[in-house]
């Protein structure tokens, strides 16, 4: 055999181990992520399966709380009634009392004084000696 021929067998024979052998490499390669990928899908399937159990759960909430909002619609225009009613009934209350006390407490300002002035008038009258008297009356 000659010589180039020989030479043509060994490399034609050496690319077809490194092709065998790049080959290997790729399978396992793909090997690996497929592994990846089926390890990533039941991580999903998991997930998936969890979200499922929390939206049913939420479901279950929003259901409570439809049944309860109504009940608690009421009670908060009951409030809100008795809010205006009780607000209502101070502003009537105020005005009713609010006159009353006004005039009371002038009244008593000016009792207060006048009495002030009365005993000052008084007590200035006996304290008062002869020679200031002028015929009973004083003239300040």
């Amino acid at each position: 055999m000659p010589m180039l021929l020989q030479v043509c067998v060994v490399i034609v024979t050496a690319a077809l181990g490194l092709i065998a052998l790049m080959t290997i490499r790729a399978m396992k390669r793909f090997e690996r992520a497929a592994d990846q990928i089926s390890q990533t899908a039941e991580v999903l399937q998991r997930s998936i399966e969890e979200i499922g159990v929390v939206t049913r759960d939420a479901h279950a909430v929003v259901h409570s709380i439809q049944g309860v909002v109504p009940r608690l619609t009421s009670v908060v225009s009951r409030f809100e009634a008795i809010g205006q009613r009780t607000a209502t009934l101070s502003s009537d209350l105020l005005a009713e009392v609010e006159a009353p006390v006004r005039t009371a407490v002038a009244l008593s300002r000016a009792v207060r004084s006048g009495t002030a002035h009365l005993v000052d008038r008084l007590t200035s009258r006996f304290r008062s000696t002869p020679t200031q008297n002028n015929g009973g009356f004083r003239h300040d």
